[in-house]
């Protein structure tokens, strides 16, 4: 895809839309910060998908429930891992390691936009992106915007899930699958803190699997 911008001057009005395709993440922030915050860039050829389509790298109309964001991880996915931790669990594993997480009241509604910015400025000090919580397919429309947002830039991408991969494709839910079809590795099934040992690498407990995406 080639680099275009294109600027749209509305002469009775005065809005500037800018419509973007194949330019670096970089410079689009650049470019959302010289046109001001209260501008959109809207995409010029939606992902594929049933009936769900993506916004732009930065609309600032799409928001999620967050607790916290942390970087350089080492034990949430391969390598050195940004993670987003989502906030509200409808799952509640007894003896959950962050229970903090179960409320939504916990954390803050938070822009898709912002988080990004946040990720992009870490992404040459980390390996990929990991999105946890709480429990992630709780905002399954959120997710899958953040999903296709950070595959647009590049990242490998790590999700966790309470529920079973068996359990989220029999929902029958597009953002889920939207999700699937775009992330790197799920981590799947509900905490068991009887299963604690052995678990091996990325798990919390030894009943969740690491599934590739094929």
């Amino acid at each position: 895809m080639s680099n275009k911008i294109t600027f749209i001057l509305e002469p009775d009005s005065g809005k500037l839309t800018a419509e973007v395709s194949g330019i670096s993440a970089n410079l689009l922030i650049d470019l959302r910060d010289d046109l001001g915050t209260s501008q959109s860039l809207n995409c010029g050829k939606p992902m594929e998908g049933p009936s769900w389509e993506p916004s732009c790298l930065y609309d600032d109309r799409q928001y999620i429930w967050l607790h916290r964001i942390y970087h350089n991880s080492v034990v949430d996915g391969p390598g050195r891992r940004s993670v987003i931790q989502v906030a509200g669990c409808s799952i509640r594993c007894p003896g959950c390691y962050v229970p903090e997480t179960h409320s939504r009241h916990n954390g803050k509604k938070v822009s898709i936009s912002s988080i990004l910015e946040e990720i992009v400025s870490k992404r040459y000090e980390n390996d990929g992106v990991t999105i946890l919580g709480g429990e992630p397919f709780d905002q399954s429309d959120s997710v899958a915007e953040l999903v296709l947002r950070l595959k647009k830039l590049g990242f490998h991408i790590v999700v966790y899930t309470g529920n079973t991969i068996e359990k989220l494709t029999a929902k029958d839910d597009p953002s889920i699958t939207n999700t699937l079809s775009h992330i790197d590795l799920l981590i799947d099934g509900p905490f068991e803190s009887s299963l604690v040992a052995e678990t091996g690498e990325y798990r919390g407990s030894s009943n969740q699997r690491v599934l590739q995406r094929k």
